[in-house]
């Protein structure tokens, strides 16, 4: 993990200096400039991972946020660890207990919060409040697409959070433009997930209309354990497995002592005895090209023997 320390400069700079070294730094592309008087080191941004990089901007905004917003949003799902795809906002998200509509700052954004009752809890670092789990998720379920959202509830799931306490936080919340994305996105989420990638591209296979999957489905055969597949359509007899780029290239996610190469082969093996088994009839993969591009994922999914229909929520995306 990278931490990232705030680095303050001009009146904010307790030592005194002007500011004029920082906006060399910057000049000279040593520093980000995150706020005015707020600076990073670039070096550690660069190696930051994008949730890093967001607790970085609300560390940068606190002292000069009021003691009553309370962080929410895609900025409370930083601070809970949640997946996110690509960058976080560049903006901080906080609720406004006092507000009606939204407000848009240069580096704060401020969501209404007049009339609701907020599950929070503390940020130990500064004593903030911000929102608890279940009522992030919700939040972000409401304000963001299901590529982004149904990663975060899966996660939720994995922590305890049930479907139950989801539809019940959302019904609490008067009618609201996202209200029915969220309800898809609540109906898509899958605690058995293997990854934020596995939860897009199950979004991807929602979105032309393929069947749902079984997800992380055991397979046997004489020679014993076959692996668990990524999705896993029973009354088509397919296994559909995604492939995203980590498990070649990321040494971390390799067993220790093998290869890329190795990865393959064993992938391979593994391939031709889920073929073999009885109830499989084809396999197929996709990766994050297909997932972006319905037409090609839609073609994948009729070679492998899966039908698919037109969505009708599909503008909800």
């Amino acid at each position: 993990m990278t931490r990232l320390t705030i680095i303050r400069g001009g009146s904010a700079d307790p030592t005194g200096r002007t500011g004029r070294d920082h906006r060399r730094g910057v000049d000279a592309g040593r520093l980000v400039r995150l706020t005015p008087g707020r600076f990073v080191d670039a070096a550690d941004w660069r190696r930051a991972t994008p949730g890093e990089r967001h607790i970085a901007r609300i560390k940068a905004v606190h002292d000069r946020l009021d003691g009553r917003l309370v962080v929410s949003h895609a900025s409370a799902a930083a601070l809970h660890g949640l997946p996110w795809r690509g960058e976080f906002p560049d903006v901080v998200e906080v609720i406004d207990p006092r507000r009606t509509t939204s407000q848009a700052l240069t580096h704060v954004r401020k969501r209404p919060g007049r009339g609701r009752t907020l599950r929070t809890q503390v940020m130990v670092a500064n004593g903030r409040a911000l929102t608890d789990l279940l009522t992030t998720v919700v939040d972000v379920a409401i304000s963001y697409e299901l590529r982004i959202s149904v990663p975060a509830l899966d996660v939720a799931l994995r922590c305890g959070v049930t479907p139950r306490a989801f539809r019940l936080e959302l019904a609490s919340r008067e009618a609201v433009h996202g209200k029915h994305r969220a309800e898809v996105a609540i109906e898509l989420a899958d605690a058995a997930s293997g990854s934020p990638g596995e939860s897009v591209a199950r979004v991807a296979l929602d979105e032309v209309g393929a069947p749902r999957p079984v997800l992380q489905q055991e397979f046997r055969d004489a020679a014993g354990f076959i692996g668990r597949v990524d999705f896993w359509f029973p009354e088509h007899g397919v296994v559909l497995e995604f492939d995203g780029r980590s498990k070649y290239t990321d040494p971390a996610l390799r067993p220790a002592g093998t290869s890329s190469a190795d990865v393959v082969v064993a992938e391979k093996r593994r391939e031709d005895r889920l073929r073999r088994h009885p109830d499989v009839r084809s396999v197929g993969r996709f990766g994050w090209d297909e997932a972006n591009d319905a037409e090609t994922l839609r073609g994948v999914l009729l070679a492998a023997g899966l039908p698919t229909t037109t969505r009708t929520f599909h503008r909800l995306r």
